[in-house]
């Protein structure tokens, strides 16, 4: 088997709010690449995702041509 598993792509994907507050917020946001998504989580509880720019905007333009196909 190559590659990581689903359980093993989301639990690297887990990041504990601590680390932002260490200032390790530009090494985790600088190791993104387009598809990578980064849970933010504080007191085991995921709060809130970190992912790509250009990953943003792509869910912006599909969310608005969502909108439009449903008027």
């Amino acid at each position: 088997m190559t590659g990581k598993s689903a359980v093993g792509t989301m639990l690297s994907s887990l990041v504990p709010i601590s680390q932002l507050n260490q200032g390790k917020a530009a090494k985790i946001i600088g190791s993104l690449g387009h598809d990578d998504i980064k849970i933010i989580v504080k007191n085991n509880e995921p709060m809130a995702a970190i992912i790509p720019i250009s990953r943003f905007s792509e869910l912006i333009e599909a969310e608005e041509l969502l909108k439009e196909k449903n008027q």
